[in-house]
């Protein structure tokens, strides 16, 4: 028992320090928190529908096939028209042409 209880006393001086040193550093965090800038968040976009989380992506690859199979196909993108390929090459070529201007060559 007493190993046990030795064993004990030595996690209770081991968390009594590490809560000592949290106390330092939450006190330093205050005294700098005030002064120091802080740091440039990313704005965060909502999940996309069609991507599952990350949890709920598990799952579906322990599927088998045959489910796998019966899932609705991915949207595909629309096709343009020759017109509308035309006009975005028009816009395109414009707008590259007017940053190769700008930028002096």
């Amino acid at each position: 028992m007493s190993v046990i209880s030795d064993a004990i006393a030595e996690r209770q001086s081991q968390i009594e320090r590490l809560q000592a040193e949290i106390t330092a550093l939450s006190d330093v965090e205050k005294m700098l928190g005030d002064s120091a800038p802080q740091p440039r968040r990313r704005a965060r976009r909502s999940p996309s529908p069609r991507k599952p989380a990350p949890a709920a992506a598990a799952p579906a690859a322990a599927a088998p096939a045959d489910t796998a199979s019966e899932a609705k196909p991915r949207r595909k993108r629309r096709q343009m028209t020759p017109e509308e390929k035309k006009a975005v090459s028009e816009r395109m070529t414009a707008y590259w042409a007017a940053r190769r201007k700008k930028s002096g060559k």
